[in-house]
């Protein structure tokens, strides 16, 4: 997520059409603040004890986000999705994602993709969505493989790590 500064959570909500409840705001603030994509079950332990949420809420909010294009999705290969803010403080830009700790972290933006918008844009294509996502292992993920091939994160076809 861009250091450089972060979206009014009011205005935010306001321009998706969407109530002030303290609920969205608890999820948005915990979205806004965040230095990564966030999973839902990392936003629901960031907002818990912020009034009555639960993780049902937490997925209809993030359902909500997305509709009114205040947030990105993430699909991972292992079915537990990120969130991160769509907006001018962070623009599309290329994520990685450790199969076996299962973190995902943004990387930064190799440049290539303002060009190949601009040039589908001209071209009149509908653009809805950009993604680049690479997958591997992490590198201290790599290096306890490398020093204990048979421990608690499994070989190169993956695995769960013993503690998350």
């Amino acid at each position: 997520m861009s250091p450089m500064g972060h979206c009014d959570i009011n205005t935010t909500l306001e321009r998706a059409g969407l109530s002030k409840t303290s609920q969205r705001v608890a999820v948005l603030t915990a979205l806004v603040h965040a230095e990564s994509p966030l999973s839902a079950r990392e936003i629901l332990q960031r907002v818990s004890g912020k009034g009555r949420i639960n993780k049902v809420t937490v997925y209809r909010i993030l359902a909500s986000f997305k509709a009114g294009s205040i947030i990105r999705e993430i699909a991972t290969d292992h079915g537990e999705n990120f969130f991160e803010m769509a907006c001018r403080h962070n623009p599309t830009h290329p994520h990685f994602y450790c199969r076996a700790c299962r973190s995902l972290s943004c990387l930064p933006s190799a440049g290539h993709q303002d060009r190949w918008l601009q040039e589908y844009r001209a071209a009149d294509e509908s653009i809805e969505t950009v993604a680049i996502n690479f997958t591997g292992l992490c590198r201290r993920c790599r290096n306890e493989i490398a020093r204990d091939p048979a421990g608690p994160l499994q070989g190169p076809s993956g695995g769960k790590r013993s503690s998350p």
